[in-house]
Formats: C-alpha cells, sequence, structure tokens
C-alpha cells in the first residue's frame, strides 16, 4: 500500500469508513473527515485525535491532502468532493480504497447476502486467538477488538468483509473468499438473484490460481454457483459446509447455548459451545472454522476461540433492561434474516414472548421484498412497524411505499392464518416509544430491529 501523509474522508462516520481512517491514523497518517451528523463512532474518532467536521466542511481540504476517501453515498456534486477536484487532489471510494490497502495481504474475503460481519469477526477472533495476529475489518465493533470495527496485527493476513451492493466487493484481490450465501437483495441495483449470483461468480473468478473458495453447501444459489464455476474455475479448492458435505455440524441448541461438533472427512475437528442464537449463527461460526482451517489453525485454538467470543455490535446485542423486559438491538433487515432471528430466539430464550420492534431499511428493499417481509414476521407475538428508514443517497423515489401497508398485509395473512395478535404502525422514533411504553411488560423480549436509526432508540430506552 502506498504511504500518505494526509488523508481526508467524506462520510467519515460509517462503519468501514472509519475503520479506514483508525487505520491510517494507527499508521502514522494525518486523517481529517466529515460526516452529516455527530455520532458514538464520531465521538471515538475525535478520542483519537482525527478533525471530524459536522455537515459539509470543504475549508478542511487543503492542498497538503493527498488522497479523498468518501463513501458511495456521497454525490459527485459534494462541495468536498467539489474542492478536491478543484484541487486536483485523487479522490477513491470507501470499496476501493479497501482494495488498495488490503492488496499485497494475505486477504481472507468475506461475502453474501446474510451473516458477513458475524462470520468476519469470528473468522478474525479465531485467527487471533491462535496466534496468527491478522488485521480485521468488519461491518460492526467486536468487544474483544482494541478499536471495535478494527484489530491492526502485524501479520500479513488480512480479514475483511466484503459488500456485495453495487458488487462492491469486485475491488478487492482475495486469496480465499468465504461465501456465506446468496439470496435476492438491493432491488435498487440487481433485477435478481441471478444478477446477485452472476456478480458473486465474477467475484470468485478473480481468485488465483488455486485460491480458495469456502461455500454454503446448504444455500441452492451458491450450489448453481458451483456448477458454473466447474466450467470456469476447475483449478479452485473448493471447501464446501453443509449438512451432507464433508465438512459438517451437529448441533444441539439449549437455552442460552449451542453445542456445536464439527466434522470433516467423518473425524471430529472439536467441539464448542457457541452463545449465539439460531442455526443460522452455527452455520456462520463453522465456516469461519474452515476458512480459519487453510491456515491450518488447530481444532483446540477454534473451540477456545468460538467460547470466548464475546458477539457483536447490533447483533443481537443484549443492552440490559427496560421494564423489567430484556432489549435486544440486532442489524437484520432482510426478510430472511428477521426470520431466522425469530426462530433463533424461540430456542435460545424459550418461553418468552417476542415484542419484535422492527423499521424495514430502503424503500426499495421493502417493496421489491414485500411478500416476504409479511411473512417474515409470523415468529413474532407482538409487532410494532416503524416507517421505512429512507436511505440517504439512493434512489427510493420509484419504489415508494409505508409501513402502514406492511401493518394492513400482515393483518391480512393473520386473519387467514387464524391467528389473533397485536400488529400496530409507528410513524417515528416518538411514536415508537409510546406503543413501546404500552405494550412491553416484564418478561418478554423486546427485538429492536433494523439497518437504520432504530437502534438509537433501543439505547434510549436503556438510558
Amino acid at each position: 500500500m502506498k504511504t500518505y501523509k494526509r488523508v481526508h474522508f467524506v462520510g467519515i462516520g460509517g462503519i468501514g469508513m472509519s475503520a479506514m481512517a483508525k487505520l491510517l491514523k494507527l499508521r502514522g497518517t494525518y486523517v481529517s473527515g466529515s460526516d452529516v451528523q455527530d455520532s458514538q463512532i464520531i465521538k471515538e474518532l475525535r478520542h483519537m485525535s482525527i478533525q471530524i467536521g459536522i455537515g459539509s466542511r470543504p475549508e478542511l481540504i487543503g492542498k497538503d491532502v493527498e488522497l479523498i476517501v468518501y463513501s458511495s453515498a456521497v454525490p459527485l456534486d459534494d462541495e468536498e468532493r467539489i474542492r478536491g477536484r478543484h484541487l486536483d487532489i485523487p479522490e477513491i471510494t470507501y470499496n476501493e480504497f479497501l482494495g488498495e490497502v488490503s492488496r499485497g495481504s494475505t486477504l481472507l474475503a468475506v461475502t453474501g447476502t446474510h451473516g458477513k460481519s458475524t462470520t468476519t469477526a469470528l473468522l478474525g477472533h479465531i485467527l487471533a486467538v491462535a496466534g496468527l495476529d491478522p488485521t480485521v475489518v468488519v461491518g460492526s465493533k467486536v468487544t474483544s477488538f482494541p478499536q471495535g470495527n478494527l484489530r491492526v496485527g502485524a501479520s500479513d493476513i488480512f480479514v475483511a468483509e466484503a459488500c456485495e451492493h453495487m458488487a462492491h466487493m469486485l475491488h478487492l484481490d482475495p486469496q480465499t473468499i468465504v461465501l456465506t450465501n446468496i439470496e435476492f437483495d438491493h432491488p435498487d441495483f440487481y433485477g435478481s438473484v441471478e444478477d446477485v449470483r452472476a456478480a458473486m461468480k465474477q467475484f470468485v473468478e478473480k481468485l488465483p490460481l488455486g485460491g480458495t473458495l469456502v461455500w454454503n453447501a446448504d444455500d441452492v444459489q451458491s450450489q448453481k454457483l458451483i456448477k458454473e464455476l466447474s466450467i470456469s474455475r476447475s483449478d479452485l479448492v473448493l471447501l464446501p459446509f453443509g449438512q451432507d458435505a464433508e465438512a459438517h455440524a451437529m448441533v444441539e441448541q439449549a437455552p442460552g447455548v449451542q453445542h456445536i461438533h464439527l466434522y470433516k472427512d467423518d473425524a471430529k475437528v472439536f467441539e464448542a459451545d457457541l452463545r449465539l442464537p439460531g442455526v443460522y449463527n452455527a452455520t456462520n461460526a463453522m465456516m469461519a472454522a474452515l476458512a480459519a482451517s487453510t491456515l491450518h489453525v488447530r481444532g483446540d485454538k477454534m473451540k477456545q476461540a468460538l467460547e470466548s467470543f464475546p458477539g457483536l455490535w447490533r447483533r443481537f446485542e443484549h443492552l440490559g433492561l427496560w421494564k423489567g423486559a430484556d432489549v435486544y438491538s440486532d442489524y437484520g433487515h432482510h426478510p430472511t434474516a428477521v426470520t431466522s432471528l425469530l426462530e433463533g430466539v424461540k430456542t435460545f430464550l424459550p418461553g418468552k414472548r417476542i415484542v419484535l420492534c422492527f423499521q424495514p431499511h430502503q424503500h426499495a428493499r421493502t417493496r421489491g421484498l414485500f411478500a416476504e417481509f409479511v411473512g417474515s414476521m409470523e415468529g413474532a407475538d407482538v409487532v410494532i412497524l416503524q416507517e421505512i428508514y429512507d436511505v440517504a443517497g439512493r434512489n427510493e423515489q420509484d419504489h415508494a411505499t409505508s409501513s402502514v401497508e406492511l401493518v394492513e398485509a400482515i393483518d391480512a395473512a393473520d386473519a387467514k392464518r387464524g391467528v389473533e395478535r397485536q400488529v400496530v404502525y409507528a410513524k417515528d422514533a416518538e411514536a415508537v416509544t409510546f406503543q413501546l411504553e404500552k405494550i412491553v411488560r416484564p418478561g418478554d423480549v423486546l427485538l429492536m430491529v433494523g439497518a437504520g436509526a432504530i437502534d438509537d432508540i433501543a439505547r434510549s430506552l436503556i438510558q
């Protein structure tokens, strides 16, 4: 990677952007940046003596700035980007910069529709426990990582979460790819699940000769991809995980824990107690372990790492008690993620009334997966739907819809199933809090779910 003396970040408060800013700061670069609003992440960056302006701050960009890194949500006519072009300063997106920073390393990239952050964090944690000292960039925060969304290691091993939106992962050049699953998402960019699979195929084909693909053999679209790759890339080392694969697991679910036994070629690799809910998290953990095995990590180290894994920010994160109910924040924003979360909670916390407060994320996704969203919440005893989170920088006008429509459709589906439960609409944060005050009671499990601002509401309850 090229050495920079000064770099400016536009949209520095994003989870990936902030990780890159921290990495450069720790490597001795003078870092500045801006964002549209203050946040906990901004506070963390300022604590590292990074200069940050709130709002558009073109005056922060001087002639000594050597590079501008910007979020993909920042438009071309942004004042800071205009200022940079006026000064002939090169500019690059976050994902392009991640590719530049990781190039030349032994890169393990984790991609897929679901489970990227958890699998990335688990893999990074396993490698750290095994003494391999990796650098890890993850789209969440991990308690065991000193910088939360970043771990800086001394080895050449680099673990990165590879985002599939707008095919951003194509900016990376990994030696190993962990592909968690393939499902239709991001309808503002992809037209179908076939488009998603085609982008994933393009990414896998970037692997070097003899590169390694760890993949989910229980995932239908991944199975189709493997058939396509057998023609175009027969040189790849394929490591499948799944029920009938060479690497498979036996999972025993119990309250508060999953007992997992990983087998490879019919030999037990290890057994461990995972304190995360749901089959989906067991799969994430096993795929992380399988990826770690490519670097010769022993089974006892995998067990140690999985049993000491502290969990992630906004991934079934227990925030505390409110009105006698356990409050959890979760980033789930796709129907499959919501369904999997509810199924996992029922076995992880059996016998509890589940109150789901969900904020759909992005109008295009809500409209494109409307029927799936309606069915995804059947596992909740009570549903509160906040108005859809409008994503900056996305073309939302052509897909305008409302959570009111979801409430009506869920009510109709419940009536058809012969189910009576409370499903209510909340226009904004104030309305959400009002409904929660009326509905939540001691002993409940309150799930505050979504990729938008609903996490702020969840944390305000505990303060």
